[in-house]
C-alpha cells in the first residue's frame, strides 16, 4: 500500500492511528486474512437460498447449456458463466456456490486496491474491517446471486477506470483504454439491468474534468458493443430486444398483480422516497451495526441526513481534485438513485444495495477523515474514530449472533435440509418424493419449480408464480396443455422469519378456483410433515374433459 501523507502525525490522532496501521501493515493484512477465511467458512451456506433468485440463476444456466435457452430475463451474463461451470462439473451445487466466494474475494481485494492511492489509510481499514465481519456481506459469498459476480466486475472496472485517470494526468488517453472501459460498462449492464446508469456517470465525469476525447471514444464503444449484442439478440438468437419481461414488471404498480395497473409518474417519486427509508434509515444502519438484523424501524430522519452528508462530501471530493472518489460519488448517486425509483418498496431486500454498499462506506468514512484530520479540536477526532470503531465492533457481534455456525458442519455432514425452516424441509421432502416415487413422464407444477428441480436431481416442474382468471376451465386447462399430471402444495410462510399462519397460497387459491366446479380433480397421494404440512395431489381432468 503507498504511503501516503496524512497531516501531523505528532498532532493530528488519526494521522497516528495512519502512521502505526502503515507500520504494522503486514501482521493487520495477516490477521485480516485469517478472519475473512474463517468468517467465509464458517457461515458458508450450502443450501439453496429460499429466496428464488438463487436457485433461477442455476436453472437458467443449466438451461443454456442443456437446451440452449439464452437467458434473457435479469442480466444474462452471469447465467451465462455459471453455464460454462455447469458444463464442467455438472449441476455441483458446491462447486457453482465456492465461485461466488472467489468473486467475492476478487471484489474485495480489487476494491481496496482500487482507492488505496486516495483513500486514507484509516478508509481503507475500516472499510476492509467492515466488510470482513459483515455476515450480510459473507452471505453472497455462499450463494449463487449475482451479486458477488457483479461486484467483482465493477471492482475491476473501478481499478481499470482510475488507472486510466492516473494515465490521463501526463498522457493522452487511448483507444485502447476506452474500449476496455466500455467493454467493462456493457458487461455490468448484461449483469445487472441498473448498471446502464454506469455510463451516464461516466459520461458526466469526463465532462466535469474536460476529458472530450475519452468522452467520445467511450461513448462510441459502449453504443457499437451495445449494438452488437442487440443485434445478435435479434438475427441469430431471435430474441426480441424490445421485449424485457423484467422491464414490465417494474414499470407495474405491483410485480405480480397487473390488475393494479401500471406506475405513475407521482408513484415512482413516492417508490423513491419509500426505498430511501427502507434502505438508508433501515438496511444501512443494519449493516453498519447500529440496528439489530431483524429491525424494522425506518424514520425519514436518517435518510436525509445521509443524502445531505453524502452530497457535501461529493462536492468537498470535486473541489480537492480527489477524482477517484468523485467519480464514485457520482455512479453510486445514479446507481441508488435509479434503484430507488425502479424497484416497488415491497421487495425490501439488502441485495439490492450490497454492491453500492462498500462504495458508500468509502465516501462517507474518507469524508469523516478529511473533515475531522485537520481540525484541532481533538474531540471532533475522537468522536468520529469512535463511532467508526463502535460499527466495526458491533458488525462483528452482529455476525456471531446472527450466524448459525453449525449449519455448515451438519450440511457438509449430509444434512442438507439441516438450517431450513419446517415449512420449506416439507417442501423440498416432497420435491425429492416426486422425483424418486413419481414416474419419469409425470410433471407436477408448485410455487417454487427451481428450487424443487434443483433438489430433486434436476427434475423438471412447473411453476404456478400468478394467475389472472378466475375461469376454472381456463386454469385447468392451462395445465392440461402442459400436460401436468400433479400439483404439489405447500405451507410455505409468507413471513419467513416466524410460523405467523400465513402461507403463500398462489397454488391454494388456484386449485380452489378449480375445485368450486370440479370438486374431484384433485386427488390426495402424499402428505409430508404434521406442522406447515407439504401435500401431493394427482390431477383428475374426467370431469373437465367431458365438458369440453
Amino acid at each position: 500500500m503507498k504511503k501516503k501523507t496524512f497531516g501531523q502525525p505528532n498532532k493530528s490522532l488519526p494521522g497516528r492511528i495512519s502512521s502505526y496501521l502503515r507500520g504494522h501493515q503486514k501482521i493487520i493484512l495477516i490477521g485480516a486474512g485469517f478472519t475473512y477465511i474463517l468468517l467465509s467458512f464458517l457461515t458458508f451456506n450450502l443450501r439453496v437460498s429460499e429466496g428464488g433468485d438463487d436457485s433461477a440463476y442455476i436453472i437458467r444456466a443449466l438451461r443454456l447449456f442443456e437446451e440452449g435457452r439464452f437467458p434473457k430475463f435479469q442480466g444474462p451474463l452471469y447465467p451465462s458463466i455459471l453455464s460454462i461451470l455447469v458444463a464442467l462439473t455438472g449441476l455441483n451445487i458446491v462447486v457453482l456456490k465456492i465461485s461466488s466466494w472467489v468473486f467475492l474475494t476478487i471484489s474485495l481485494l480489487l476494491l481496496l486496491k482500487s482507492y488505496s492511492k486516495e483513500a486514507s489509510t484509516i478508509t481503507i481499514a475500516a472499510t476492509g474491517m467492515l466488510l470482513i465481519l459483515n455476515h450480510h456481506f459473507l452471505y453472497f459469498g455462499s450463494q449463487t446471486y449475482s451479486e458477488a459476480f457483479f461486484m467483482a466486475l465493477q471492482a475491476g472496472f473501478l481499478l481499470f477506470l482510475f488507472h486510466t485517470i492516473q494515465w490521463q494526468k501526463q498522457h493522452r488517453v487511448r483507444i485502447t483504454q476506452t474500449a476496455i472501459l466500455a467493454l467493462f460498462l456493457v458487461s455490468l449492464y448484461l449483469t445487472r439491468t441498473v448498471a446502464i446508469v454506469a455510463t451516464p456517470a461516466i459520461i458526466i465525469y469526463f465532462m466535469t474534468q474536460k476529458q472530450w476525447r475519452a468522452l467520445l471514444y467511450t461513448t462510441l464503444f459502449v453504443t457499437l458493443f451495445l449494438s452488437a449484442y442487440f443485434l445478435i439478440l435479434n438475427t441469430i438468437i431471435n430474441i426480441d430486444p424490445t421485449g424485457n419481461d423484467q422491464l414490465t414488471s417494474l414499470l407495474q404498480k405491483h410485480p405480480y398483480d397487473k390488475s393494479q395497473g401500471m406506475e405513475t409518474l407521482p408513484g415512482f417519486f413516492v417508490r423513491f422516497w419509500e426505498n430511501s427509508k427502507i434502505y438508508l434509515s433501515k438496511h444501512f444502519f443494519i449493516l453498519t451495526g447500529y440496528k439489530p438484523a431483524m429491525s424494522l424501524s425506518k424514520p425519514p430522519l436518517p435518510a436525509i441526513l445521509l443524502y445531505l452528508f453524502f452530497s457535501w462530501g461529493i462536492i468537498r471530493f470535486y473541489k480537492k481534485n480527489q477524482r477517484f472518489l468523485f467519480f464514485t460519488g457520482i455512479y453510486v448517486a445514479f446507481s441508488v438513485g435509479l434503484t430507488f425509483f425502479a424497484l416497488q418498496p415491497l421487495w425490501d431486500q439488502v441485495r439490492l444495495i450490497i454492491p453500492f454498499f462498500p462504495l458508500v462506506l468509502i465516501i462517507i468514512i474518507e469524508t469523516i477523515i478529511g473533515l475531522v484530520k485537520q481540525k484541532e479540536r481533538r474531540w471532533a477526532q475522537q468522536i468520529s474514530l469512535l463511532l467508526i470503531s463502535i460499527a466495526i465492533l458491533l458488525t462483528g457481534v452482529q455476525t456471531l449472533r446472527q450466524t448459525d455456525f453449525s449449519s455448515v458442519f451438519k450440511n457438509i455432514q449430509g444434512e442438507k435440509l439441516y438450517g431450513y425452516t419446517p415449512d420449506w424441509q416439507n417442501y423440498l421432502k416432497m420435491a425429492e418424493y416426486v422425483a424418486k416415487e413419481l414416474p419419469d413422464d409425470s410433471y407436477a407444477a408448485c410455487r417454487k419449480p427451481n428450487m424443487a428441480r434443483l433438489h430433486s436431481g434436476g427434475k423438471k416442474f412447473y411453476g404456478i408464480y400468478s394467475f389472472n382468471s378466475a375461469n376454472p376451465d381456463t386454469l385447468l386447462m392451462n395445465l392440461y396443455e402442459r400436460n401436468v399430471s400433479h400439483i404439489m402444495v405447500a405451507s410455505l410462510r409468507k413471513n419467513p422469519r416466524r410460523n405467523t399462519g400465513q402461507v403463500i397460497n398462489t397454488i391454494h387459491r388456484y386449485m380452489s378456483v378449480i375445485a368450486k366446479k370440479y370438486p374431484q380433480s384433485f386427488i390426495l397421494k402424499k402428505q409430508i410433515g404434521e406442522n406447515e404440512k407439504a401435500w401431493l395431489f394427482e390431477i383428475d381432468y374426467t370431469r373437465f374433459l367431458e365438458n369440453q
